[in-house]
Formats: structure tokens, sequence, C-alpha cells
């Protein structure tokens, strides 16, 4: 029989196609199971390119929507890197990356809407890092981002003031002998070649291992023989001591009419003001000027064209956003930003508007940081007509004051926390002030400087005595003897903070005083403005709350930022008085009185609209609630 009758031939076995298939099933499991353990490779130099063509050729190609916010301390330490990414390890983000995300997420908030979160990119991150990035591109966003947040966090939590004299100017060695005398030396600056590649060792923006032979930085060549004396005597040591017996509470007074003291011999203040250079500039806030701004709002208001900015995003330079052209257009309106020609309507939040949201944080009090975040969307989205009800209101205030305010003068606009010194329509001198708060508000009077007082003392109200220091007393009376509080009879007698003593002086019988030094809570200076409210100007021990936007913190008298300035300038033009004179007499614990032969106006003032000399119209908050409207009170 034939084999080839296919009756007769056999069926093939499939167990070798079974094994065939197993073993590709095995292969290509072990294949892809390899693979993920495999970590790609970010060549060293891969981004280079991106970061040099971001931060140098053409910063306004940033890919991110988040902007950098630090561009020039952001741009300086890719430099010193050589632009290399600092917090990848390949595709992936280091150890030092994670700990910083999760610093800067445990500092946030955690309102996704704020602007700690905006400015620390967290909104960014928590949209970005979900999946690991494997471009390019996004790793070299991502890494930017990073170091910009952590240049914003280390402002925020003053990281880089830390042991500030003990760090020299950049590239420059502080001081060197030769040849027995001393200069400041520019030291070259070499680029040196990065062995790893994570950029940990450029965690704070410089080369760490940059060392000298005996392990000390290159930037610190100490000479431990230099003579550290200053180049100036010191007059005098201040006496710390409090003791109520053997304490002389005299009080020198001077008449600058007749000019027959002369001051006395002292040290220099600890806080010296420094040289008073006056300033000059125009002061204009006039009603015709409000009269003209006003007709101009109403004008803005009847064409119909503005509309306010609906909810969104913070936005600052680099944003892109729908919001972005409204925001221009609005800002047109009110003459801050500035149009050339056919324009079009981008929604690149480029530097013209940048500038022009500048104008008008400027214009309104803010925080001038470019950023269009709640505060600044709030007075944005302010109408034209509620603004011209405010300045209504403004005008009728100007109106109640005479129209010329004099050719000397002091003017405190209580909304704009600031002091103006005015002489012939020329502003010589500005400052921050700390005034009333809403339950202590500063009133509106007009009145004059009668008296400038050094190391004043203190006699406390019977409010502030009663509800807060009686109790402070007599829970630590050695305490606030040390602090220069006593006691003062119906003769004048200065008495010890015994139980029997401040029981009389919360029954009323005495009063409680604290005496002129460095612990006087009015300062080194105090101005006497004759008023019924017992109102006056003074120096402050709180000093950083002038660093403040809102400052409203005292029991209504007016806090100065610059007393000796103020002093320095109305005294100097009655006789021998500068800087030098005027520190003497603020140390010590002497009080010293000056009558000013010419008393000065003072008008504190009530304006959260006015015309500056510039001519632009500024607003303020309505922090006391006097103007009616509940839009202008944040």
């Amino acid at each position: 029989m034939s084999y080839f009758n296919p009756e007769r031939r056999t069926r093939k076995s499939p167990l070798p196609l079974l094994t065939l298939g197993s073993l590709c099933v095995f292969a290509l499991y072990y294949a892809f199971a390899a693979n993920q353990k495999t970590v790609p490779v970010l060549p060293e130099n891969a981004v280079r390119p991106h970061l040099v063509h971001w931060l140098e050729e053409n910063p306004d190609a940033w890919p991110a929507q988040d902007p950098i916010f630090n561009p020039a301390a952001v741009r300086r330490i890719y430099q010193r890197t050589d632009y290399r990414l600092l917090w990848f390890d390949n595709y992936s983000l280091s150890d030092t990356a994670n700990d910083l995300l999760k610093q800067l997420t445990a500092a946030s908030s955690g309102n996704p809407s704020s602007m700690v979160d905006y400015r620390y990119h967290l909104g960014y991150f928590d949209r970005t890092l979900r999946d690991t990035p494997q471009r390019l591109q996004m790793a070299a966003v991502l890494d930017v981002l990073l170091t910009d947040a952590f240049v914003s966090y280390a402002q925020d939590t003053q990281l880089d003031k830390i042991s500030p004299k003990s760090r020299p100017p950049r590239d420059i060695t502080p001081v060197y002998r030769d040849q027995g005398g001393f200069q400041l030396v520019a030291l070259p600056y070499t680029r040196q070649a990065s062995t790893n590649p994570s950029g940990r060792k450029y965690f704070r923006g410089y080369n760490r291992g940059s060392t000298t032979a005996n392990g000390r930085s290159r930037y610190y060549a100490r000479d431990y023989n230099i003579d550290r004396s200053r180049h100036y005597s010191t007059w005098g040591s201040r006496s710390n001591s409090r003791g109520y017996n053997n304490r002389a509470y005299n009080v020198r007074s001077y008449d600058n009419s007749t000019r027959d003291g002369q001051p006395p011999v002292g040290g220099v203040s600890e806080n010296s003001e420094g040289p008073y250079i006056a300033e000059n500039r125009p002061y204009g806030s006039d009603a015709y000027a409000l009269r003209d701004e006003l007709a101009r709002l109403r004008a803005i208001s009847a064409s119909g064209r503005w509309r306010p900015l609906p909810p969104g995003p913070a936005m600052t330079i680099g944003a892109r956003h729908p919001h972005v052209a409204l925001l221009r257009n609005m800002l047109s309106l009110y003459g801050d930003y500035y149009r050339y020609g056919g324009e079009p309507n981008n929604n690149q939040f480029d530097r013209r508007l940048h500038e022009a949201v500048l104008r008008f944080q400027g214009r309104h009090g803010l925080k001038q940081d470019g950023i269009v975040g709640r505060e600044t969307r709030k007075r944005l989205n302010l109408s034209p007509t509620a603004r011209a009800q405010i300045v209504e209101t403004n005008i009728r205030r100007r109106e109640q004051l005479p129209a010329s305010l004099g050719s000397r003068f002091i003017q405190v606009n209580v909304p704009e926390y600031r002091l103006h010194y005015v002489e012939e329509d020329r502003v010589r001198l500005s400052m921050n002030v700390v005034v009333g708060k809403k339950i202590h508000e500063t009133p509106e009077i007009t009145t004059r400087v009668s008296k400038v007082v050094f190391n004043p003392t203190w006699t406390v109200p019977r409010s502030i005595l009663v509800n807060e220091l009686l109790p402070k007393a007599r829970a630590n009376p050695q305490g606030m003897e040390n602090m220069g509080y006593r006691v003062v009879s119906g003769s004048g007698k200065h008495l010890p903070l015994t139980p029997k003593n401040l029981s009389a002086a919360g029954a009323g019988s005495f009063l409680l005083r604290q005496m002129g030094g460095e612990d006087n809570i009015l300062g080194r200076v105090k101005f006497e403005i004759p008023n019924k409210h017992d109102i006056y100007l003074h120096d402050t021990r709180a000093r950083s709350l002038f660093s403040l936007t809102d400052r409203d913190y005292s029991h209504g008298c007016i806090r100065l930022e610059k007393p000796r300035h103020l002093a320095e300038a109305l005294l100097s033009p009655e006789g021998d008085w500068d800087q030098w004179r005027i520190d003497q007499l603020t140390v010590g614990d002497e009080t010293t009185e000056v009558k000013l032969a010419q008393k000065v106006k003072v008008y504190i003032t009530y304006w959260t609209a006015w015309v500056d000399g510039e001519g632009r119209l500024n607003f303020r908050d309505d922090i006391y609630g006097k103007d009616g409207l509940s839009a202008n009170q944040w």
C-alpha cells in the first residue's frame, strides 16, 4: 500500500508547538520584567539647550503656564552649575527633590488657590508629577520650577539671611594683609566640572566642594591678626541702671527762640537713621484734580466698556490665560496700561502688562509684586461707579480743609499709613506710619507741632492702665520696674510698684509712668501735637510693623518709621540741628524737651482717594468704614 494514501497518514503530535509557545511566552515575560527594572539614562547635557534657551536667549519662550518668580536667582544658579538638572536622578526625582516637595507642602496653606501654593508651583507639581516625566523638556521645566520654588521658600523663611555677617560679597575676599596694608580683592571665578549629575552638591546654588587646602572655603580668607577696632571713637557708655532711688529724673528744656541751652554730650544712638537727605517731589492733593478724575470715572461707567475680571487663577508675567486680554483692557481704561497702535489682545502676560500691574498696585497701596492674586483682583473688580462714589466722598473731605494747607506742614493720611512733610508744595520727607486699630481709631484733627521730646516719658492712660498694665505689674512688679515703670504720687514723687501703690494707681489716686530710655514704649522721640484726644506722633520699639502692608496696630497714636529724620527736618531751620546732635540726645535716659519757635501745622486726614503730585489717582482701603461703601472694605 502506498504511503501517500491519505487514509493511511497518521496525525502529528501538538506537543512541540505547545512547548515552543510556552518558551516564547516565558521569554516575553522575562524581557518585560527586566525592562520594568531598567532605569532610562538621561544624558548629562541633554537639557542644556532647553535651559540656555529659556533662561538666557528667549525668556518669553518659557513653555509652562506657571511663571518663574525669581528669574535672576534661577539664572545665576544654573549658570554656576553649567545648566545641569539639579533635582533629578536620570528621569526620576532625587531624594532631595522629594524632601523639598514635602517641605513646600508643609509650609503652604493647603489651599490650591492661595498665593503661597502658586509661588511654590504646588498645583503644577501635583498635575505633572503623577507620572514619571519621560521627555527631556518636561524634566527641564520641572527642574527649573523646583529651583524657583526653593528660592521663594528660602526668601520666605529667610534662609539666605542666616549669619549674614559671616558671608563676604560674592567672589571677593573681605580683606587680606599685603605688606602691612588691607584691600579688597576679587577672585577669578573658575567653573568646575561636575562629578555629580544630580546636582546635589549645588543645592544652594553654589559649589560646596570649593575649599582651600586647609578645609575652609576659598571665599573666607580670614586673617585672625586683623585689628577690628572701628575708625570712630565711642563717646560714652550707656548705663542700664533702673534703680528709682539713685536715678535723677530731671528734664532739660530748650527753647529755640532763645537758644540758651547746650545739648548734652553722649554717645551715638543705636537706632541712628543716618543722614537726612531731603526729597523733592510735587505734593498735589487738591480738590480740582479729584473733580477731573470724578468726571473721567463717570465717563468710563457710562461707556459700558468696563467688565469685571471673572474668578480664576492668579496671573503674573509669563502666564497664558483667556483673562489676560480682559486684564489688559481694564488697565488700559484706568490709564495704567499704555497702548501703542494696533496691538493684538493676546492672552500672553508680557512685560508691559507686568509694568501696568505694578503701577496699579502702587496706586492702590498693594504689595508691588506684579501678581494678579486675590487682593489685586478685588481692587480691579471695584467698579467705576463705586470708585466715583469714593472720589465724591473724598472731595468733600478735602474741601473741609483750607485750599492752601500752608507753606510748611505735616500730613498723616491714616488709610495710606504714610506721613508726608511738605515745604512749598514739595514733599521733603515721607515715611511709613502705624495708626490706630479699628477699635482705637486715629481721629481726623488739625493741629500743630509744639514740642519735640527726646527720651520721652509715658504717662499711662487710664484705660490702658486698668485693662492691660496693672495686671502685669501685680504679677511681675520687678520686671515692670526694670522697664522703667514707676507709680507717681500727687506731689510728683516716684514710688516703687508695691501692692499698696498699685492699688492707689488703680483707684485713680496715683499715676503710672514709664521713664525715658531704651525700653520706653514711645521710643526715643515724641512730637507733641495739642489735641483733645491725647494723640501724638512718636518713635516705637516695634520696628517690624513698618514692613507690613496694613499697619493699623496702635491705640490711636501715630508711630513713626523715621522720627529722627522728622526731628531734623523740623528743627534744622531754627538752628544748629543735625544728625550728630539728634543722635546724642537719643541715648541714655535723660529727657530733653525742645520747643519750636515756628509751629508747624499737622493735618491728620482720612483720605481713601486723592491725586498725587504726579497726577495719579490713588485709592486706599476704607479701614474704619467711613465711606459707607462695603465694597471698599477688605
